[in-house]
């Protein structure tokens, strides 16, 4: 094999540690949210504000790190300095979730998320641009392509791997007296940095290595004042054919500034990427809370919505050898999409295509979600639990008939704030069996706006007909896709004590609600519970009677239930099951055309953008460009987190059809910026005959003062 056509052995070394990295930094990354809500205690809120901070933190440091690397440390070093630092985060990490040690969890967890960002953060931009190094430019022209296509890979394989184990040995094991060991969740990320530490240092007899000889980044800084200040003060001497930095000459070195035009000029297309990677992102927000509507049953296996968030990296990996090796070379032969920057703007459509499919998806969905109650409006449900029919005047329809066990809702009334309506309900002296002391009832509602209430039509211990609000409903389906499911007692009789009502399903799996005692009639309403899809069996008891009723009833993915149940006289009177939200109807792989075209718009974006970021930077300046890329995704999880809060439409779709829109006029601007850039030529190698050159610098230092 010639030496143009055969890898340098130090690449696969720098694969094999990044994908210990990638597994680890992933693996972390899938229970993290879970952690805080269940471990810590933070609320759902809170959780989502630190977990998309600890991400943004993650791809601002990138900036840190191209400083050490271009300018003090050289990249060898700054990979290793750093990767020590995310390692104690790991170990942090781990310690906080270890009960027995007796340490302040949330400190522990601080600290370690701080330091395993900032180790992230500064690995970064140094890995991609340290395997560049290797190649001998620009012989290996074509192989350094490969390369980055490979590394992409790796990046994807060790998320894929890292995303599936990690939540697996974090529900599966069981340590320190729970049923989960969120210990192991955090330890075995760890243990795989330590691994990714000894297969880095290993490969250092075959890497070629560069010694910053000057403080780049700090002249970078200099002569950019400098210029602009110049620039600044002489606009009567503008001249507008040459470029802001030629006010530099002066001072310092042309060499500097013609790096530095370079340097700016490929930042500069990188203004319209963060809106790329605001849409990319969302892959772990909008469409899992989309994948939480739909149904998982997939040939009898059950899907979860979180786990749809592995379908991305899947298809990079199959479709990143298809592109490599057929796709892209038979666009060349076309002269199609012949340098990075089109492939980039033709990602960035794939993109906005696959926000039209989701769109398109969630207007489909739309027609199964419950309907809400309008601004200023608000809903009342009328729960009829009597034997016999019931009559409600109400200022809304004037008189409404409600049969026994049936449920009739007020939509939209007008509810400024909270709003205060009487009902009449009347009912027959004989009710079945019941004899009335009272038949008629005045029901006070207090709508609040926005909300949706439930009244209970039963009977008290005097025989007089009477209401019961429960608390309002909640029509929100569970995230993890699992049918929610509250109760609602209706406790009439002193003479019950223990009450409680169990569900157990086929598998085993087994929930009880306790009824709190009392000595006259009341309600019992229980918060929603999450359990898993299937069929229950039921079982109402008490200390004095094992079993006061008993009746099996399914569970459907995604559907929201009340279950109301009415005691009188130590009998159960009344029992029925609800229906709040629909079940998950829409098959959870309708998500597939989204996904599988974000994978596509990835590979086209991701792999081009890390390509030119490498090979349009000047030698002394790769990671500074690297760090801009990983800059630009900060700033898209930034725009995320704004665009969520600002709750700008109604309708879900709406948002998804405005990102498909600004996401296409994005790439306009792109594709115009683009159009004005000029492709410089690969710098040859000043370093080829000289491996090893790099010397960790607080060693060499040292040895300098000696001399």
């Amino acid at each position: 094999m010639s030496f143009e056509s055969s890898y340098p052995t130090a690449v696969f070394c720098i694969i094999a540690t990044e994908f210990c990295e990638r597994f680890s930094f992933c693996g972390l990354r899938t229970i993290l949210s879970i952690y805080l809500r269940n471990e810590l205690l933070f609320s759902e809120n809170c959780s989502t504000v630190i977990y998309h901070v600890f991400i943004m933190i993650c791809y601002i440091v990138p900036l840190a790190g191209a400083v050490c690397a271009d300018s003090i440390l050289g990249r060898y070093s700054t990979i290793l300095y750093f990767s020590f630092i995310y390692l104690v985060g790991n170990i942090l990490m781990c310690m906080g979730a270890i009960p027995i040690l007796e340490l302040s969890s949330i400190t522990l967890s601080a600290v370690g998320l701080l330091l395993i960002s900032v180790g992230t953060g500064g690995i970064k931009p140094c890995v991609a641009a340290f395997g560049g190094d290797q190649f001998r430019l620009p012989d290996q022209k074509d192989l350094l392509q490969h390369f980055f296509s490979l590394f992409y890979f790796t990046i994807n394989l060790g998320g894929f791997v890292g995303m599936i184990l990690t939540p697996i040995l974090r529900k599966w094991v069981s340590c320190f007296g729970d049923d989960t060991c969120y210990a192991l969740g955090f330890g075995f990320p760890a243990a795989l940095m330590v691994l990714s530490l000894v297969l880095f240092v290993m490969g250092k007899p075959w890497y070629r290595l560069k010694t910053p000889k000057e403080n780049v980044m700090l002249q970078f800084f200099k002569c950019t004042m400098y210029a602009l200040v110049k620039r600044c003060k002489s606009r009567a001497n503008r001249n507008k054919r040459k470029h802001w930095l030629h006010t530099a000459r002066d001072k310092y070195s042309g060499k500097l500034i013609s790096d530095m035009k370079k340097v700016f000029a490929v930042l500069f297309l990188y203004i319209p990427l963060p809106i790329f990677w605001s849409l990319f992102d969302q892959q772990g927000s909008r469409w899992t809370f989309q994948a939480s509507h739909m149904d998982g049953n997939v040939l009898g296996i059950q899907i979860v919505p979180d786990q749809m968030q592995v379908v991305n990296p899947a298809m990079v990996l199959i479709l990143i050898p298809i592109f490599d090796k057929v796709i892209n070379p038979w666009f060349l032969k076309l002269h199609v999409m012949e340098n990075a920057l089109h492939r980039m703007a033709v990602g960035g459509m794939f993109a906005s295509a696959a926000f039209l499919s989701a769109g398109v998806l969630e207007l489909v969905l739309e027609t199964t979600y419950p309907k809400q109650p309008e601004q200023k409006h608000a809903s009342v449900n009328i729960i009829n639990t009597l034997p016999c029919d019931v009559k409600v005047a109400n200022p809304f329809n004037g008189v409404q008939k409600i049969v026994t066990g049936g449920m009739h809702r007020f939509e939209n009334i007008v509810c400024d704030n909270y709003t205060k309506y009487t009902l009449l309900v009347e009912a027959s002296e004989k009710c079945g069996t019941i004899y009335f002391g009272r038949h008629r009832h005045n029901l006070e509602v207090f709508a609040e706006e926005s909300q949706t209430d439930t009244v209970l039509i039963g009977i008290n211990t005097e025989n007089k007909i009477q209401s019961f609000i429960t608390d309002p409903v909640d029509f929100q389906k569970s995230l993890s896709g699992k049918p929610r499911i509250r109760i609602a007692y209706i406790k009439s009789s002193v003479h019950l004590h223990d009450v409680k009502v169990s569900l157990k399903n086929q598998a085993g799996f087994q929930d009880i609600y306790f009824v709190h005692s009392s000595n006259s009639s009341f309600l019992a309403d229980s918060a929603y519970m999450e359990l898993p899809q299937g069929i229950y069996d039921c079982v109402v008891a008490s200390r004095e009677k094992p079993i006061l009723y008993k009746e099996s009833f399914n569970l459907d993915l995604g559907g929201v239930y009340s279950l109301v149940v009415r005691e009188r006289n130590m009998k159960i009177e009344f029992f029925k099951l609800y229906v709040m939200s629909q079940p998950n109807t829409i098959n959870i792989l309708w998500l597939l055309p989204q996904y599988f075209l974000i994978s596509v718009a990835e590979i086209l974006f991701g792999v081009s953008g890390l390509e030119f970021s490498f090979t349009q930077a000047p030698k002394s300046m790769k990671t500074v460009t690297i760090a801009g890329w990983y800059l630009s995704v900060a700033i898209g999880n930034f725009l995320v987190i704004l665009i969520t809060q600002a709750n700008l439409f109604k309708s879900q779709a709406q948002e998804f059809f405005l990102f498909a829109v600004v996401m296409i006029a994005d790439m306009m601007v792109f594709i115009e910026m683009a159009s004005n850039y000029k492709f410089v030529q690969l710098e040859a190698d000043s370093s080829a005959n000289f491996p090893n050159q790099e010397q960790i610098p607080l060693i060499q230092n040292s040895a300098n003062n000696v001399n």
